[in-house]
């Protein structure tokens, strides 16, 4: 039960995050949307920091699952990035109380162990691009490096994109063509 209401919890957050005036998320509100008291919530997480670092250790878990069993197959590096690029967007549109933790829009002052999370995360994603395209380096353009940044900044970019649209405009819709661009800019053929 008690791992029930955690989720709730989380769940509760992450619906909150995708509303539009989410700046105003108190652990008295979450503990309404959960439908349990606040006494309840402080049961199951210390702070509401801990809530938020919590949910962020899911968003990142999932994500980077997802790129070591891209590492494992046998594919070629060219694919690997697509799918990793295409993953990341999908997840995003999918959990959008995610996108506002990952472009750090859902964190004060007071979250931020979360915040210096979400840096460390992209930098492991960046890491995790130089790698696979470090795999195929007589295919780029330039240096897996510059490659892998220019990829991570158009992730960040569609991200932030689809927070200010109000989570109307799906990447998802678009996202095939802007890959095309980055794999013109990136690989060689």
């Amino acid at each position: 039960m008690k791992e029930d209401r955690k989720q709730i919890i989380l769940q509760s957050l992450a619906s909150m995050l995708e509303e539009r005036n989410m700046s105003k998320v108190t652990t008295a509100l979450l503990a309404e949307k959960s439908g349990i008291t606040e006494a309840a919530l402080y049961r199951h997480f210390p702070s509401k920091r801990s809530i938020y670092a919590e949910l962020f250790s899911f968003c990142d878990s999932a994500i980077f699952a997802k790129c070591n069993e891209l590492k494992k197959e046998k594919i070629s590096a060219k694919d690997k990035i697509k799918n990793a690029f295409m993953f990341f967007i999908i997840f995003v549109e999918k959990n959008k109380g995610f996108a506002r933790l990952l472009s750090r829009e859902a964190l004060s002052a007071d979250e931020q162990n979360v915040t210096d999370n979400v840096n460390q995360f992209y930098e492991r994603y960046e890491l995790f691009l130089r790698q696979v395209l470090k795999d195929d380096n007589e295919n780029l353009v330039t240096q897996p490096g510059i490659s892998a940044q220019l990829i991570l900044t158009t992730l960040e970019g569609n991200v932030s994109r689809y927070i200010r649209s109000k989570f109307k405009d799906s990447p998802s819709s678009y996202i095939e063509n802007i890959w095309e661009l980055l794999a013109i800019s990136i690989f060689k053929n």
